[in-house]
């Protein structure tokens, strides 16, 4: 028996984990899966109208000093969607004009104006004065996934991965 918990004790002191792909594969398959339910959850709340939120969902796993560092990028209105936005001021119209162009349903409303440019942008207007108003609910979808995909996951992931690891 002491043969063995030497040879674990000399397996765990030559281990790496920054070395094996392998704890880098566990992080991103995690933050792939964070990021899917983020997506489910946009859709679930019908906050997907263009899909620009959606489609910007990116987790990105970067090597830092004894491991690994997991973000999420997305779109920088996210957390409006997320928080809603107190009235007061209003939003970027750049951003819901291009909301304007790609929702079907917003150019059925302007499909008949002789400028169609300057029909999209009056409405964009119009639609940012009402946010700067009224102000926008909150629709979360972080939090939501992080409940769901919740960090005691990816630890018990680790935790396999390691014991997994030493085994070999």
């Amino acid at each position: 028996m002491d043969k063995r918990i030497e040879q674990l004790g000399e397996d765990f002191k030559n281990f790496n984990p920054i070395e094996d792909d392998g704890l880098l594969r566990v992080i991103q398959n995690y933050g792939n899966q964070l990021a899917q339910q983020m997506r489910i959850n946009l859709r679930k709340n019908k906050t997907n109208a263009s899909s620009t939120l959606d489609g910007s969902i990116s987790p990105i796993v970067k090597p830092k000093q004894g491991g690994f560092n997991l973000s999420v990028e997305m779109e920088d209105y996210w957390q409006y969607v997320e928080n809603g936005r107190a009235a007061g001021k209003m939003p970027p119209i750049k951003n819901i004009y291009q909301w304007i162009q790609e929702k079907r349903s917003m150019q059925e409303k302007i499909k008949n104006a002789k400028d169609r440019i300057a029909a999209t942008k009056s409405l964009a207007y119009v639609i940012a004065r009402k946010i700067g108003k009224k102000g926008t609910r909150p629709q979360p979808f972080v939090q939501p996934g992080l409940n769901e995909v919740s960090v005691d996951i990816l630890v018990q992931r680790i935790e396999k991965w390691v014991i997994d690891s030493l085994e070999k």
